[in-house]
């Protein structure tokens, strides 16, 4: 039984010098090559967008034609159906749609949180080692954490080009264009991923949707993002009671320009302590794994004994809520 409690710690203590490796090695690929700005990614559109003038109007006939039939959800249809009765499944499944991932979501979630579950659990029980059954579920929360990973990402991208799409939205109005032609600019003008949300909404107008519902499932797909819901209501308020939407949506940019200037300058003032919590929160874990590889005998007793076990446990809880709260002091909602 101590031998079986000390592996699952070592593991556990592995798994956290991972997960800050990780967010460091993330950091540094970050800062030391940032994407290119969105004028940049324009330009190079630009740029290459008469070589490939042909092969954008062969997309264009393959987008219009498109509208007329249902896109497939899953691999398997049947299989689909039964596993949409698990409500972690239709989390899945919008996470997979919120990160952008084209992989059908009974064949994402089959592949790699099923089988691994499955797998492991099944060789944990034939060669008699329990602790390999753990490997399953931490895959599967692995995938799950990948797909929260670039959701977030993708949601970052969204809300860089949202002031400059708003710009052009309000362009288009004030040179005489409808709404629907307004975003019908912005989905080919645009990269993604505003433009596959812009067009997705203009496809469920061309398709007789009222505006109202389609902005509803723009809002529900990006629940997170509330500048997406601030627009959703501008343009639902105004088509109800009227108004100028050019000037509407003109304002609406312009804070949320304002807001990444303000987010900035707080990133700025807070950086060293964001720092100083992921220094923090994964030294420990670091340090007990090098001192368990290394010196094994001076650390021996958290492993060997129940006093030790009880440390143990008692710092992983400690250091988790330690590290909770200093990412909600830093955390400031703007």
């Amino acid at each position: 039984m101590n031998s079986m409690v000390s592996l699952i710690l070592l593991g556990v203590a592995v798994l956290l010098s991972a997960l800050a490796i990780g967010v460091a090695l993330f950091f540094f690929q970050r800062y030391s090559n940032p994407e290119p700005s969105l004028l940049q990614q324009r330009l190079m559109g630009l740029k290459h967008r008469q070589a490939d003038e042909i092969s954008l109007q062969e997309s264009e006939k393959l987008r219009r034609m498109s509208r007329l039939y249902k896109e497939a959800d899953y691999k398997n249809e049947e299989l689909g159906r039964k596993l949409e009765g698990f409500p972690f499944f239709l989390t899945v499944k919008l996470r997979l749609q919120q990160a952008g991932i084209k992989t059908p979501a009974d064949k994402f979630f089959i592949n790699n949180m099923v089988f691994p579950m499955a797998i492991m659990g099944i060789l944990g029980i034939l060669i008699g080692f329990p602790v390999l059954s753990m490997l399953g579920p931490v895959v599967a929360l692995g995938a799950y954490g990948y797909l929260l990973f670039r959701r977030s990402q993708r949601y970052g991208k969204f809300i860089a080009m949202l002031p400059d799409a708003l710009g052009m939205i309000t362009s288009a109005l004030r040179a005489g264009h409808s709404f629907q032609s307004a975003l019908t600019v912005v989905s080919t003008e645009m990269p993604d991923p505003i433009s596959t949300e812009f067009s997705s909404m203009v496809r469920d107008i061309n398709l007789g949707i009222p505006v109202r519902e389609a902005l509803s499932r723009l809002v529900s797909k990006l629940d997170t993002l509330p500048d997406v819901r601030m627009f959703a209501t501008a343009v639902t308020i105004q088509r109800e009671a009227g108004g100028n939407l050019a000037e509407v949506l003109e304002n609406l940019g312009y804070t949320i320009r304002e807001r990444f200037k303000l987010k900035g300058q707080i990133a700025a003032l807070t950086g060293q302590s964001r720092l100083t919590g992921y220094v923090l929160g994964g030294a420990p874990a670091m340090i007990l794994t090098f001192l368990s590889i290394f010196m094994y005998g001076y650390v021996k007793p958290l492993y060997e004994t129940e006093l030790g076990h009880l440390a143990l446990v008692a710092v992983v809880f400690l250091q988790a809520i330690g590290f909770f709260v200093m990412k909600k002091i830093i955390d400031i909602r703007v």
